[in-house]
């Protein structure tokens, strides 16, 4: 084991980029591949670039029904160009960008720090940060976040380098970087990494405010530029109604203002509390956010907080600037990203993301601390890592050996929870020849890590938990995910309803989120087909809907007659409910 320990050991001396590089693309593009859509995000990311594609709108696409793209398109053109070589949209090919994505961060944030701190540093803080719940989580799906993420830490980081050589030059690739930033999600891309450095140069590093506006506008006025031409061509498109979307997501969002007051028909977001985003990053980085949770409870408070009473604060900022630059620029990056989406009321874990490598920095001198002063805690930490691939080496034992769906009806009365469960029984009772192979890797990973913890400790002790839990990752990504995903997946409705009815051009929905919920990923595997019902009231053809909204529809436009033809089986699906499509016909004129 000791000799496998210094073989990684002089592979990461050797050739320390590269390593990191195959451990991100081995977290990331395999999984892209397993599993349909199973949340209404993915379908609605991945329905842009088949209006891309079905319409060769590069500008403005529709969306789902009558619904254009609001926020600039330049993820959708990633996923429209990879898609173009097979001529239509997967879910490989739809999440392909944010994989990219999350190894972008990685391997940028790894040579950041690989530049400025110790190389087991610099490993530590990147591994925390690819295996945190959050990043892998969203590495892995069709979400425009985490391709908003990487250009916002790319300018980050880029900002930083730019100070360290006294913000000489002109650093053109900063506006390049936040001008993709801009085009993934709009303005915010540009606003924020500006507030973060401005505040930064202005606190603890005294620069004069005038020259950081000076500095800040050069980079920032050509990254508008960019996002402008888009908004241009866009609005020639959209007219009154776009520039409407426009302000109430880029500013309406953010101010919390009511979304019928902007004149739109749908919620802004959702809400939560100021505090939000602080559980919301410690649970991002479960499991690595347990040593925190442990050294709370490990450390004397006793003078504390007379201790670091401020009653000068000058002379409090200038104690803070002591600090080492990199440490202060991520103390300053976690606080500003989170502080910042705590302002609106729309809240999702995502939005912080650009904050998850400043904060994986932080969480790896807390790791360095532990292993110095409170190993201990360390070892509670693996403990903890062990256990959970102990637990999944049981279940997939005892799940082929036991039917588990009889025992967990007993004990689960929420028919949710209990769809979920069995779909885990189903994963872990039948596993597949790969996924038999990797139970294997995982006890060897297992019992290699118990070998290793036995005879080393520190650091080694920390890197034997990282790669027990990546191991388990891999596990779970092979053998669990892909059947839970499949579970909930609306393809198979899709297939049988397109097989048996004359559906294209033919097929209405309701497309009011005001009202109703919108049948995303149904639209994606149906080729984005379907039409606005309210707005173009035809005189036969096909509806789909909810059950929960028949009733409702039905009392609304008595003039039509719904005949129903084919049901989803169950209402396990991102729409929640059971999907209904109905022969309609227009009987009269009311």
């Amino acid at each position: 084991m000791k000799q496998l320990t210094e073989t990684i050991q002089t592979i990461y001396r050797k050739q320390p980029y590269l390593l990191i590089l195959l451990l991100s693309i081995s977290l990331t593009i395999p999984w892209i591949t397993a599993g349909e859509f199973y949340t209404k995000g993915e379908p609605r990311e991945a329905t842009v670039a088949v209006g891309i594609l079905n319409t060769g709108n590069w500008i403005l696409p529709s969306g789902y029904a009558d619904e254009f793209a609001y926020k600039p398109p330049f993820m959708h053109w990633f996923i429209a160009a990879f898609s173009l070589p097979q001529g239509h949209v997967t879910e490989t090919t739809a999440r392909l960008p944010s994989a990219i994505g999350l190894i972008g961060i990685t391997m940028a944030f790894f040579i950041f720090l690989y530049k400025r701190k110790k190389k087991s540093f610099a490993a530590l803080a990147a591994i925390i940060l690819l295996t945190s719940f959050e990043m892998h989580r969203s590495g892995i799906e069709a979400r425009v976040d985490m391709f908003l993420a990487l250009f916002m830490v790319l300018a980050s980081l880029s900002l930083f380098k730019w100070e360290e050589k006294a913000l000489r030059g002109y650093p053109i690739l900063i506006p390049i970087f936040l001008g993709c930033a801009a085009l993934v999600k709009g303005p915010v891309g540009i606003l924020l990494p500006c507030l973060v450095f401005g505040i930064y140069l202005l606190l603890l590093r005294r620069y004069s405010l005038w020259k950081i506006i000076f500095k800040n506008a050069i980079v920032a006025i050509p990254a508008l530029a960019i996002l402008l031409m888009w908004y241009v061509l866009a609005y020639k498109q959209g007219g009154e109604h776009f520039f409407n979307l426009v302000y109430a997501e880029n500013f309406g969002r953010f101010l919390g203002q009511d979304s019928k007051a902007l004149g739109i028909s749908y919620d802004l977001g959702h809400k939560g509390p100021f505090w939000y985003y602080i559980p919301a990053i410690i649970l991002g980085f479960m499991p690595w956010s347990l040593l925190l949770i442990f050294a709370a409870f490990s450390v004397s408070y006793k003078g504390f907080f007379s201790k670091i009473r401020i009653k000068n604060t000058p002379a409090f900022l200038v104690k803070l600037s002591q600090l080492e630059n990199t440490t202060l620029y991520s103390i300053v990056s976690v606080i500003i990203i989170l502080s910042f989406y705590a302002i609106p009321s729309s809240k999702r874990s995502v939005y912080i993301m650009p904050a998850y490598p400043f904060a994986a920095y932080l969480l790896a001198m807390l790791f360095e601390w532990a292993s110095e002063t409170k190993s201990r805690l360390i070892s509670i930490m693996y403990q903890v890592v062990k256990v959970i691939a102990i637990i999944m080496l049981t279940l997939t034992v005892f799940g082929a050996i036991v039917d588990l769906t009889p025992i967990a009806a007993k004990l689960i009365h929420n028919a949710k929870t209990l769809h979920d469960v069995n779909l885990f029984a189903i994963a872990f009772g039948h596993p597949t020849v790969g996924a038999i192979a990797m139970w294997f890797f995982l006890l060897a990973v297992l019992v290699a890590s118990i070998l290793i913890v036995r005879k080393e400790k520190k650091m080694v002790l920390i890197f034997t938990a990282l790669s027990l839990f990546i191991t388990v990752q891999l596990f779970l990504e092979d053998v669990a995910f892909p059947i839970f995903k499949n579970g909930y997946s609306l393809q198979p409705f899709a297939k049988e309803i397109v097989g048996k009815y004359p559906l294209k051009d033919k097929t209405y929905v309701m497309n009011d989120l005001s009202k109703y919920r919108n049948l995303y990923g149904l639209n994606f595997y149906m080729n984005n087909n379907f039409r606005n019902f309210e707005k173009e009231l035809p005189q036969n053809g096909y509806f789909i809907t909810g059950l929960g909204y028949i009733d409702e529809i039905r009392g609304k436009y008595k003039q039509y007659q719904f005949d129903e033809l084919s049901r989803s089986p169950n209402q396990y699906n991102d729409y929640d409910d059971i999907i209904i499509l109905y022969k309609i016909h227009k009987t009269g004129n009311n």
